[in-house]
């Protein structure tokens, strides 16, 4: 059974700057896949909680954490960790946590290798767990490749946190599951620790959101480039085809015109021709009444 940790960091006294104080033990992270991953680690939770002002993240910085307010003691340089409850846009070269209102961390994460994964899970766990209180700690081993986790609980320390997905373990302090994700980081394919939401949907980093957002972005110009065409297309079929009726009309216009037109010239030729029968049958009737007038009057016998 472990006591309840309260740290009093009230009493403050003549500080050094953050100038001043060691911020780095100066060695780099185990390997360029450290960097990358703690790096990728920063920047999405920054990403996804970017509408939060309440939080700092950080990683590969000394934390400070003497109740005695000293910096030749009690530090450490986690890979990665979160406090909640502090201003998020302050300057920090390192994190003195009397200067934070005594807040501390509430994740932790260390990314094993084969030199630290002993002490990441002896000295800094139980460091962790009975001295800064941490709510949740996580190990990850990228070679095995293992992922561990332990939960606080109230009055009797830690608790293993069992995987609830295949290579996932949900964090209740950050709502959000720590997991395995495979695939390329700049260019390198590898298996990189993340955070899925959940849903299980990847946190992405601001990059890599905002890359999204231009193939997205791209997409939508190209769907609207090809509407846009179809639309070009589906008018000039629609030209063309009140062309068509225009010109099917013109033609039915000049057939109907021309049938007509044959009509009245039957018609014309018709009554020439009655005008004609009539005036011969008049000019003959008219020879015949010229002819018996001329006829000698009958004589009686």
């Amino acid at each position: 059974m472990f006591p309840e940790i309260t740290l009093d960091f009230s009493a403050l006294g003549k500080l050094p700057t953050d100038k001043d104080l060691p911020h780095s033990d100066g060695e780099p992270l185990e390997t360029s896949w450290h960097r990358t991953c703690m790096t990728v680690l920063i920047d999405s939770l920054e990403y996804y909680w970017r509408d939060r002002k309440d939080f700092f993240v950080g990683g590969d910085m000394f934390l400070y954490f003497s109740a005695d307010h000293v910096f030749n003691k009690d530090f450490r340089g986690p890979d990665f960790f979160v406090v909640k409850g502090v201003e998020h846009n302050k300057k920090r070269l390192s994190y003195v946590a009397w200067r934070e209102n005594s807040r501390l961390p509430c994740v932790i994460v260390e990314l094993g290798s084969e030199s630290t994964l002993r002490t990441d899970r002896g000295e800094k766990k139980k460091l962790y767990e009975q001295k800064l209180a941490t709510d949740e700690y996580f190990i990850y081993d990228p070679v095995e490749p293992r992922l561990e986790g332990w939960r606080l609980l109230n009055g009797s320390g830690y608790s293993a946190m069992e995987l609830e997905h295949p290579e996932r373990i949900w964090s209740k302090q950050l709502e959000l599951y720590v997991g395995v994700w495979s695939g390329a980081i700049h260019g390198i394919a590898d298996r990189w620790l993340r955070f899925y939401d959940v849903h299980g949907s990847l946190i992405p980093t601001g990059q890599e959101a905002e890359a999204a957002g231009r193939v997205v972005a791209e997409a939508n110009a190209e769907k609207a480039k090809a509407n846009a065409e179809k639309a070009k297309a589906a008018a000039e079929v629609s030209r063309l085809a009140a062309e068509a009726a225009t010109a099917k009309a013109v033609v039915a216009e000049a057939q109907a015109a021309e049938a007509l037109a044959a009509v009245q010239t039957e018609t014309i030729a018709r009554t020439v021709a009655e005008a004609r029968t009539a005036a011969v049958e008049d000019e003959l009737e008219r020879l015949r009444k010229q002819l018996a007038a001329l006829q000698p009057p009958p004589t009686n016998p």
